[in-house]
């Protein structure tokens, strides 16, 4: 199944929650979206022309991370078999540099959620 559907979310509407199958990637047509980790760490906001949603089918895993509209937006919402197929087209060596990144993308994200936990923590002993 190769399919790119057009979606529009309004603000404040969640587009996919932590540990949700990982389907779909998601191109940012226009509008903003804003990533939180598992205890609510804002981990970015994206705009207009940036792809997330890309960890999860690659390392075929469910979701690490929540996404909600930050602003009305219309997404470009990729099936993950699409990618596969680039994926399986792709040079291999380019393939495990994919993989390692976005595994590393996860590491990243658990251990600034690791770090601002034990900011919190600290800051209530004050």
């Amino acid at each position: 199944m190769t399919e790119i559907v057009t979606k529009n979310y309004k603000a404040g509407e969640i587009i996919y929650n932590i540990n949700d199958p990982a389907d779909n990637i998601y191109l940012i047509h226009n509008g903003k979206v804003r990533i939180k980790s598992k205890l609510g760490l804002n981990l970015g906001i994206l705009i207009e022309g940036e792809m997330f949603g890309e960890v999860g089918p690659i390392i075929e895993e469910t979701r690490t991370v929540t996404v909600l509209a930050e602003t009305n937006c219309t997404l470009r919402e990729i099936h993950h078999s699409t990618l596969h197929k680039k994926l399986d087209d792709a040079d291999p060596v380019l393939v495990a540099i994919i993989r390692g990144l976005s595994l590393r993308i996860g590491d990243a994200n658990k251990l600034a959620e690791k770090y601002w936990q034990e900011l919190s923590v600290y800051k209530s002993l004050e």
